[in-house]
């Protein structure tokens, strides 16, 4: 299947910067459409050059002798009821080592613990593997660190890898070209308002007529308060029930569950919504 047009899909979800340039560069390693979420892919003959050359750039990894499977939303369980779990944007699997990549365009979205929480917990689930970890951002203020000794660590910045989109990509089909027009154009904006930026190029995407997005008078629905409040009513009958809620990565989606075990309110006496199970 063909790779789909990113204004396409920049029109078709609501996807922030960091959520829409993974979602490009994910469908160019493997050449189709965006997959399922924690699912091994092959990836095609660039995306295996490109993440070499980026293992390369990371590591100085010289040659691989099995190519890895790819996985987008790379699945870390918690170890217990307490921990939110983790979910590395990509991941490298081989039998012998496990390669995790993290992908922030925002700065703002880093998140203090956030690296060490994920080698941690790979390091639990993938004891025989050894373990990495690539760390690709804007410049940031400061140099990110990890605590895990055994562990390897890099920090790269967009300015170190978009030559190497280019490169593998450049001289691709019109689809592979556009898509990398496109991922370019929204690192290029980082530091201004996506909001603006989206709309501005949907505005020209041909053969759409777009509407600017009027605002929403209606306060948006919190899926924390509307996921306790399903959880109160199962506790109360028993029948199972569904949060109607997109979230934009698996991330978010164990934040969401975990955070339904830390309200203040919960498992005090007279609370049932404690016995109720989330999945995903």
């Amino acid at each position: 299947m063909a790779i789909e047009d990113p204004l396409r899909l920049l029109g078709r979800l609501r996807l922030g910067r960091e959520e829409f340039c993974q979602r490009l560069l994910t469908v160019l390693i493997l050449g189709g459409p965006y997959p399922r979420w924690n699912t091994p892919n092959a990836p095609t003959d660039r995306g295996a050059r490109f993440l070499l050359e980026l293992d390369t750039l990371s590591f100085g990894t010289g040659a691989w002798d099995v190519r890895p499977q790819f996985v987008d939303e790379f699945d870390l369980p918690r170890r217990h009821d307490d921990e939110q779990g983790g979910a590395p944007d990509y991941a490298m699997l081989w039998p012998e080592r496990l390669w995790m990549i993290e992908l922030k365009t925002e700065t703002a979205s880093h998140r203090r613990g956030q690296l060490s929480g994920y080698l941690a917990l790979a390091e639990h689930h993938h004891p025989a593997r050894r373990i990495d970890l690539t760390y690709l951002t804007p410049p940031m203020p400061h140099t990110p660190s990890i605590t895990q000794a055994l562990a390897r660590f890099n920090h790269l910045t967009w300015a170190q890898v978009i030559p190497l989109i280019t490169a593998v990509w450049g001289n691709g089909n019109d689809a592979e070209r556009h898509a990398v027009e496109q991922l370019l154009a929204a690192l290029d904006s980082i530091g201004t308002d996506w909001s603006t930026w989206r709309t501005a190029r949907l505005q020209h995407m041909p053969g759409t007529e777009f509407e600017a997005p009027v605002a929403d008078t209606q306060p948006t629905a919190d899926p924390f308060e509307e996921a306790m409040a399903l959880a109160h009513a199962t506790a109360r009958d028993g029948r199972q029930r569904a949060l109607g809620h997109a979230a934009t990565d698996l991330q978010e989606l164990q934040h969401l569950r975990l955070s339904r075990y830390r309200k203040p309110a919960a498992g005090r006496r007279g609370d049932d919504s404690r016995t109720v199970g989330a999945r995903r």
